[in-house]
């Protein structure tokens, strides 16, 4: 059975689907959208994943910590693929507009989110990704569509290289995405000044 949350909100506005982080649930995020996006449709999936006791999208290998190097990348493509259908399902259940669908994640959330939209598994009309990185290397470029992305680092992030960053960043303008960024200083803590420049990219990105 699929944890998630589903509000309806306004129907005519684009729908947030929400990705939480590694330990987190369905619920993590939903304070967070309701200051980006009030009164949006809401989608909210807990990763199948559960590994020493925390929710993931995807597995690690061992115990080695969030090192790209310990991404378990079949289980990446595996659970971004149930995570895909999973959303037609509950769309077509709750009657949920996908072709504007935002997504917005954080961490493992964000991760999952952009590998998705990378490799056209989920075709998202924008993405919010709140320390994020790009988890391997995708070497033939193609079109993802005019997707528009937001993300968030921090060049003291333990878990996230500056050089990752700005790989994440060059694919994802080079596949035809349009990339704005914001930098914190906060490590890979998800911060109230990062919520408040989302939202205010969100009201100003058509």
């Amino acid at each position: 059975m699929t944890n998630y949350v589903f509000k309806a909100g306004n129907k005519d506005l684009a729908p947030l689907l929400l990705l939480h982080s590694t330990g987190g649930d369905e619920q993590q995020l939903l304070a967070i959208a309701d200051q980006i996006a009030p009164a949006h449709p809401i989608l909210s999936i807990r990763g199948r994943i559960n590994q020493q006791g925390s929710n993931r999208y995807f597995k690690l290998h061992g115990m080695g910590g969030f090192t790209k190097e310990n991404f378990d990348l079949d289980s990446l493509n595996e659970e971004s693929n149930w995570l895909a259908n999973e959303i037609q399902r509950l769309a077509k259940k709750h009657e949920i507009k996908l072709q504007n669908m935002i997504a917005l994640g954080y961490s493992n959330g964000a991760n999952v989110a952009l590998n998705m939209l990378l490799k056209k598994i989920c075709p998202f009309d924008k993405v919010i990704a709140f320390h994020g990185m790009q988890l391997e290397t995708i070497p033939q470029p193609h079109q993802v569509g005019q997707a528009k992305v937001f993300l968030s680092y921090a060049k003291n992030d333990p878990i996230i290289p500056e050089n990752e960053f700005a790989l994440l960043k060059a694919d994802l303008t080079r596949f035809g995405c349009q990339v704005d960024s914001f930098e914190t200083t906060s490590g890979h803590q998800l911060t109230q000044e990062e919520v408040l420049a989302a939202k205010n990219w969100l009201d100003k990105t058509p």
